[in-house]
Parts: C-alpha cells; sequence; structure tokens
C-alpha cells in the first residue's frame, strides 16, 4: 500500500518503520477507501488540507495535489505516525491559517480565489521562517549557557517543526509517491532493469521518480 511504502521511505516521518506501523498504515488506509471519510480530520478539514496542497502544488501540465488525494495520504499519517504533540501543531495551523484568511479577506481558505490562497501561502511561510530563526536563536543561547540544556530547555525553546513546514514536507511526499506524480510529473521507467549510479538528464527532462 502507498502509506506504507511511504512510510517505508522515512521521508518527512517521525520514527522508524516497523511491521506494526507498516499493517497500522494498510488498515487505515483500507478503512478510509472503504469508508470514504477521513480518519483523523474532520470532514472541514480535510477539505482544508486538500485545497492548502493543492495550492502547494496545482494543476498545470500535470494534475495537482489534489487530483493525486494527497489529504488522503496526509490524513493517514498524521493519525498513525505523529506523536499528538505534533498532530495538535498541525491542526492549529488549520485554525492559523482560516484566521488569515477571514482576517484578510472575509472569507474561510477554501472559500478564496488562487491569488489570495498564494498570498495566504506567503504569511504561513513568513511566519514559518520566524518560528524557526527564533528557535536557532534560542538553542544557540541556551547551549552557551548550559551544556545540558537540551535536556533542560522549557518546550517554548525545544526545536519542532512548525505547521507550514509539516504541510510542505508531507504535500511533496504524498504527491510524488502518488501514481500521478510518479507518473506524470516525474520521469518514470516500471522496471528499470541495472543499476546506473550517475545517469545525466537530458535538457529539460524531467527528474527520475524514486
Amino acid at each position: 500500500m502507498r502509506v506504507a511504502t511511504i512510510a517505508g521511505a522515512g521521508m518527512a516521518l517521525p520514527g522508524v518503520m516497523s511491521a506494526a506501523l507498516a499493517d497500522k498504515l494498510e488498515n487505515s488506509a483500507a478503512q478510509r477507501a472503504l469508508t470514504g471519510k477521513p480518519l483523523f480530520f474532520t470532514a472541514d478539514q480535510d477539505v482544508t488540507v486538500a485545497e492548502l496542497a493543492d495550492t502547494i502544488i496545482p494543476t498545470t501540465n500535470t494534475p495537482g495535489a489534489k487530483a493525486a488525494k494527497v489529504n488522503e495520504v496526509i490524513d493517514i499519517i498524521l493519525k498513525d505516525c505523529y506523536k499528538e504533540e505534533d498532530q495538535q501543531r498541525f491542526l492549529n495551523g488549520l485554525v492559523q491559517t482560516n484566521k488569515l484568511s477571514q482576517d484578510a479577506y472575509g472569507k474561510a481558505f477554501v472559500a478564496l480565489d488562487p491569488a489570495q490562497r498564494i498570498e495566504i501561502m506567503k504569511k504561513l511561510e513568513a511566519d514559518d521562517k520566524q518560528l524557526r530563526s527564533q528557535m536557532t536563536t534560542a538553542k544557540a543561547v541556551a547551549k552557551v549557557e548550559n551544556s545540558q540544556a537540551d535536556l533542560q530547555m522549557p518546550d517554548a525553546k525545544k526545536r519542532y517543526t512548525p505547521f507550514f513546514s509539516m504541510l510542505k514536507d508531507l504535500t511533496l511526499t504524498g504527491y510524488f509517491t502518488s501514481e500521478i506524480g510518479a507518473t506524470q510529473a516525474l520521469e518514470y521507467v516500471a522496471v528499470p532493469g541495472r543499476y546506473d549510479g550517475c545517469v545525466p538528464l537530458k535538457p529539460g527532462q524531467k527528474a527520475w521518480a524514486i
């Protein structure tokens, strides 16, 4: 199953893959496919995630993230692979996204036009960069003051992955491991044959699917 393969690759996921986790992901994917309903998100959150992902990877000459059902992968991976504090940080990010949308345009994110959505994404990215900068500075100061800082730093000074980074990483991982992403956005060979460690790309050629 696709989500198990993603977790096995360890891309953008915390922790190490195990047989038990693979089974859990398989079961969650089967349940979502059977019911057609999100397992971790509410219905509204699921739609918001689909539109956010599609803003990151929109349909151009290839289908976008929504067509690749990236939101379904994010739903399952967050449920089965992320710690509760990271899950809550992602949900808080969705709330913040809609707050930014309401403050700027008087509408929820899903009701915005493409240009407005991009502006909101820029704000989320700017907030992400600011948080990362603050965490880097705080950790550097703490290390100077105390060599055991990593164990003693309060939660506010510990490093974590901000919402926008989680969203972007999961979107890219979910998209480029999907059938659409691997076969249409990337160059794909179902049976590649021998291993070539270094293959030059022709001008304009797509990157190879993993």
